[in-house]
């Protein structure tokens, strides 16, 4: 049996991958679109700090939600615990000590990944070589996986790692999914009614999910489409019901996992409970996702309970991991 402070180390290093990889690809994303909608929408730059619930930690440093604050907000300050520069931090503390765990490969890709991007920070105020970045963050985090999923035995380690990687999938994407709170208000604006074939559009982007959609669902892209494909579809493996089905894979083959087991299937349970049509009106899918996300957080808990640090409180397993 592996010690439990290697297999935390290896469940944070694939969580850790897994957010800055999916944080890069919703700010290129959001970057983008921002560029081709009019100035005054519902959705703007703000919209990315509310997303992670940051708002109290942005508003400590900075004053106003302008596209230089936000970006260096979500790439290079420190001091945010979400940033790029802090999740991919993680990422390579995590890997250098591990080494004897993980290809030798995941070394050199995460170490010239670290390098590549710290030069890079200067220029963040330039667009383009801000889209530079976030797109080699991605490429290279995808590497990652890549040597990890096509090098690594199916031991505990890579269950560890799987667990930690839909764990962290599953909570991204229902904060993306929030968003549609904005798109289905009754009261959304003229402006954001106009674009909203784009705004949907720009959700499946973020989630690298529309050549996927459009091959599932055959026809324009809709909100009463969008929503069931991304809750609901067992293929797709960034939707939430296969996201947390794949952690109740991965939990099953540990050793003792009953209690963790036991909250994932009943989140699993509370995704098929919901019907999606009742969701559509205003205000009623945050509140499924806010749920969502307190009970990934619980269980997040237990599994830190189960195998990591059974005897410590569950504010220092926070903290060991800098959240």
């Amino acid at each position: 049996m592996m010690l439990s402070s290697v297999a935390e180390r290896v469940y944070w290093m694939s969580r850790y991958l897994e957010r800055t990889e999916n944080v890069a690809r919703l700010a290129n994303v959001h970057s983008l679109l921002l560029l081709d909608l009019p100035g005054e929408m519902e959705i703007n730059w703000y919209t990315l700090i509310s997303l992670f619930n940051a708002d109290k930690l942005f508003f400590e440093k900075y004053d106003r939600a302008t596209e230089a604050n936000v970006m260096n907000f979500l790439i290079a300050d420190r001091d945010n615990p979400g940033s790029l520069a802090s999740t991919f931090w993680y990422v390579r503390e995590n890997v250098r000590t591990s080494l004897d765990l993980l290809p030798d490969a995941t070394w050199e890709q995460v170490n010239q990944t670290h390098i590549n991007m710290n030069n890079s920070m200067a220029s963040l105020t330039n667009r383009h070589a801000r889209q530079n970045l976030l797109r080699m963050l991605l490429k290279q985090c995808q590497t990652m996986r890549g040597i990890i999923d096509g090098h690594m035995s199916r031991d505990h380690t890579f269950r560890f790692m799987q667990v930690g990687k839909y764990l962290e999938r599953a909570d991204m994407t229902s904060r993306i999914l929030e968003m549609t709170s904005l798109l289905l208000s009754k009261g959304r604006s003229d402006n954001l009614r106009k674009y909203e074939g784009i705004l949907w559009t720009n959700l499946l982007q973020a989630l690298s999910a529309r050549q996927m959609y459009q091959q599932r669902v055959r026809s324009r892209v809709k909100g009463s489409d969008v929503l069931p494909f991304l809750m609901m579809d067992g293929d797709f493996p960034r939707s939430l019901f296969y996201t947390l089905t794949a952690t109740g894979h991965y939990l099953r083959q540990l050793p003792d996992p009953e209690i963790p087991l036991v909250m994932q299937q009943r989140l699993v349970d509370y995704l098929k409970e919901q019907d999606i049509s009742s969701l559509l009106p205003e205000g009623q899918v945050h509140t499924v996702m806010d749920y969502l996300q307190g009970e990934l957080g619980l269980l997040h808990a237990e599994i830190a309970k189960t195998w990591f640090h059974p005897d410590r409180d569950e504010q220092q397993q926070s903290q060991s991991q800098g959240l």
